[in-house]
């Protein structure tokens, strides 16, 4: 703990009425005698620093960035005074009290100019305080009301040389940006700047040819990963977001088509892809889904989406493949369960696929039924791709029910949850405008049930997943949803399906549509009914 006495001292040193070299001696005091954990102790000495002079030892004469064409060896007295400053700006930014103070957010800007114009410490070292100050909202705010004071650093990144320092600082800030939308959505001036810097930075992924485009595909799933949909198109609706799905778009179906060692980065690809349906749809699908795409009409191309969404599909069906492989069997029921994660594993990014797949269905289908006609509607197209769903969900539908032999419902969805829930989520929407797949896919209906009245967590949303498929199958057979309600409530199922028909599905009449329909309306069972008495 430091003492009164040196505190006193170094604050003198500090104040505004001392000289500059007297403040140069209490910078350097600072770190010596008081302890990095000392909260108070440095919120004492922050409060004596002038602000003004650690301003101006930021703005001392720095030379063109070592990374440029040009470079000029740094004065030694300069290049002290800026390591000094950055040091003592650093240790402050450790604490949020003191991080988030306006004297703090003063010096961002600055320190923006000193992240990609400087020799390389210093780049390195204004890249670290700023990842400290955007930990705080008022930070990141700021930054968001001034955009011009990042945008530099993410062309920055596009010039060449080495900039993983700015690249690191990015995959940290972006996604902070949309954090912050995500508590904040109400400014419009935060939300001008999140569409300009994001807009940057897809650009920035269509345009590179090297690791920079890798890069940016990581910092924007993670950028678009906390937004809802209702936040995308409230910000839409303000500024146009057109521009920065046009080049997402163009950048995922580049990197999905390539047949080299980018191959890796597929599963990333597929995860941005699936954020644009989710947060987008009217961009990323309308193209496929229209015979003629108008110049007033802003949406990706025609080939261009259609291929992304059949890309999705052989991505899918392949993952599943690798899932299908299995271990050797094992006597040993812990191993063979842990055998059973890892290769659920090789199959993650089915979870893209199939939430994709899903949000692309649902689009689908409620955008001709807002047609008045079906004029402007490809349909050859549709059916294309509705083909090339079918077999993936075929696939699923088979994967889902070999998966459950063999190691249990509720296994399943603790080893993966999201796979599990993104699959259901899929097949749901497949399930509930196809019943050709109805007769295979009937024992995932008792797998649906374990779900919902055992988990806590994903019960709810696998509950409204599979609901529409209810309606469709009674809608099938010329059931009311409601007289069947009530003939499961009064253990009175004597409805039948209306073989006539011919499309009706094989569920209804089956007990394990009625085991579903009683989880999902929250009915009581015979066994629920009996246990109460």
């Amino acid at each position: 703990m430091v003492s009164h006495e040196h505190l006193e001292k170094c604050a003198q040193l500090l104040s505004r009425k001392s000289t500059d070299d007297e403040k140069f001696a209490g910078l350097l005091l600072v770190p010596r005698i008081v302890d990095t954990q000392d909260a108070e102790s440095l919120s004492y000495l922050f409060e004596a620093t002038d602000p003004k002079f650690i301003a101006r030892l930021l703005r001392s004469k720095s030379p063109q960035s070592t990374h440029g064409s040009a470079s000029a060896e740094a004065e030694p007295e300069e290049l002290l005074q800026l390591q000094i400053a950055l040091h003592i700006i650093d240790v402050f930014a450790s604490h949020d009290n003191i991080a988030g103070d306006r004297r703090m957010l003063d010096h961002i800007p600055q320190l923006c100019e000193l992240a990609r114009v400087g020799p390389a410490d210093v780049e390195t070292g204004a890249a670290q305080v700023l990842y400290k100050l955007f930990v705080q909202n008022t930070a990141v705010g700021e930054l968001l009301n001034h955009p011009d004071w990042l945008l530099p650093l993410l062309s920055c990144t596009y010039t060449g040389g080495d900039r993983q320092h700015l690249v690191r600082l990015l995959e940290y800030t972006l996604p902070r940006c949309s954090q912050f939308i995500h508590l904040h959505s109400d400014d419009d001036t935060h939300l001008r700047g999140w569409v300009s810097v994001v807009t940057k930075a897809a650009s920035i992924l269509r345009l590179s040819q090297n690791k920079l485009k890798f890069d940016y595909l990581s910092i924007l799933v993670d950028t678009l990963d906390p937004l809802t949909t209702k936040e995308a198109v409230d910000i839409n609706f303000r500024y146009s977001c057109w521009p920065l799905v046009r080049d997402i778009s163009a950048g995922c179906v580049e990197i999905l088509r390539q047949k080299t060692e980018a191959t890796q980065y597929s599963d990333y690809a597929l995860a941005l892809y699936a954020h644009l349906g989710r947060l987008w749809p009217d961009f990323v699908f309308s193209g496929v889904a229209m015979t003629a795409k108008g110049e007033a009409v802003e949406a990706v191309e025609k080939k261009e989406a259609a291929l992304a969404l059949r890309l999705m599909c052989v991505e899918g069906q392949a993952a599943i493949d690798a899932m299908m492989i299995y271990p050797p069997e094992s006597s040993d029921k812990l191993l063979e369960l842990d055998a059973d994660q890892v290769r659920v594993k090789r199959g993650w990014k089915l979870t893209f696929c199939a939430d994709t797949a899903a949000i692309w269905l649902d689009w689908t289908t409620s955008w001709l039924d807002s047609q008045p006609t079906t004029e402007d509607a490809d349909e050859e197209a549709i059916y294309a791709l509705m083909g090339e769903m079918q077999k993936l969900a075929s696939s699923a539908v088979d994967f889902l029910v070999d998966w459950k032999e063999r190691v249990g419902s509720m296994q399943m969805l603790d080893h993966a949850s999201g796979l599990v829930v993104s699959t259901v989520h899929f097949l749901s929407q497949w399930l509930a405008t196809d019943p050709n797949l109805h007769k295979a896919a009937t024992p995932i209906l008792s797998m649906c049930v374990d779900w919902i009245t055992n988990s806590e967590e994903y019960g709810g949303v696998i509950s409204r997943y599979v609901m529409p498929c209810i309606t469709f199958a009674l809608d099938t057979c010329g059931i009311s949803e409601e007289q069947y309600k009530a003939d499961i409530k009064a253990r009175d199922l004597h409805h039948h399906r209306t073989l006539a028909q011919d499309f009706a599905s094989p569920w209804v009449g089956t007990i394990e549509l009625d085991d579903l329909a009683r989880a999902v309306y929250h009915i009581p069972s015979d066994e629920d009914v009996l246990r109460k008495l």
